[in-house]
């Protein structure tokens, strides 16, 4: 994705937060206020932040699904990435978009410099995206409970992890 993607993938963003705030760290009602300039910025590619990028599945111009990954830049962890904001559209659930974002990040991490192992998160009982993980080589080594709280619920989070090399 570019920046000229920012307003569609910032009103897809906000769809997944709004739709499924359980499944993410981040909140709606927060991101809202978000000028697109924010989204602009945050699908530029850096030359200091080399394992920072988002990538987009399109259907006739229109934006169905959206993964990211950031990297980490302290000296002692630039070895680990997260894949971030995992989010398909629910028109498009089930179609293997997930999927094709998923194993696309991976292609583009196995050509970075300096990557030895990708974590996520995903909510605890979301067996769908949890398979999906797991699929795709990433093993659970941990719950942290309580991760979240939305609407006064709380929701655990699963901790997974990818050893790339």
């Amino acid at each position: 994705m570019a920046p000229a993607d920012a307003a569609a993938y910032q009103a897809l963003r906000l769809r997944g937060l709004a739709d499924h705030p359980q499944a993410f760290t981040s909140s709606a009602l927060e991101e809202a206020g978000r000028p697109l300039q924010w989204a602009q910025r945050r699908l530029s590619l850096a030359p200091g932040r080399p394992h920072d990028f988002f990538l987009g599945a399109f259907q006739d111009f229109i934006l169905l699904g959206i993964v990211g990954l950031q990297g980490r830049y302290r000296l002692q962890e630039r070895h680990n990435a997260t894949v971030v904001g995992m989010y398909v559209a629910p028109e498009a659930a089930g179609s293997g978009v997930g999927r094709a974002l998923l194993e696309q990040l991976l292609r583009q991490v196995a050509t970075l410099d300096g990557l030895e192992q990708l974590d996520l998160t995903v909510t605890a009982g979301n067996a769908r995206a949890q398979s999906l993980y797991a699929a795709c080589g990433f093993a659970v080594f941990g719950t942290l409970p309580r991760a979240i709280k939305v609407g006064g619920q709380y929701f655990d989070k699963v901790h997974m992890q990818l050893r790339l090399r």
